[in-house]
Order: C-alpha cells, then sequence, then structure tokens
C-alpha cells in the first residue's frame, strides 16, 4: 500500500483553504509557497529573509503577496 503525502495549508486572503507546494523566488532564491490547485495564488516571506537570500529589496520582499494571486 502506498503512502498518501499530506500537504500543508493557507488560508486565502478571500478566506478559502489551500493545499500548498513550496518553490523558490527566481530573482533573490528565497523560498515561498503557492496553491496546490491555482499556481498564481501565492504567498511569498515579505520581510522573512532566507539565509540564501541574495537580493532584500527584491519585490518578494518589499512588496510581497499574501495569500492573493500575482498580478
Amino acid at each position: 500500500m502506498g503512502k498518501t503525502a499530506t500537504l500543508q495549508e493557507r488560508q486565502d486572503a478571500e478566506g478559502s483553504w489551500h493545499q500548498v507546494l513550496r518553490d523558490v523566488c527566481y530573482w533573490c532564491g528565497c523560498a515561498y509557497v503557492f496553491a496546490e490547485d491555482d499556481h498564481d495564488l501565492v504567498w511569498e516571506p515579505g520581510k522573512h529573509h532566507d539565509a540564501r537570500c541574495s537580493d532584500e529589496v527584491c519585490e518578494c520582499h518589499t512588496r510581497p503577496v499574501t495569500g492573493r494571486h500575482r498580478d
């Protein structure tokens, strides 16, 4: 019998819950999450910086999208 993966969940700006997957910002390298069912729905790191972050003024920090669709 195979194992079932359990994904984390996050609530979007409108109050709906979504299972999320991790990815990294192509610009600075910080981790963010996106909805498994809607890849344009993201939660960016904002003020949190990963040790591998290469640009603290990247938009994922200065204008983070949290639980909304990217423009």
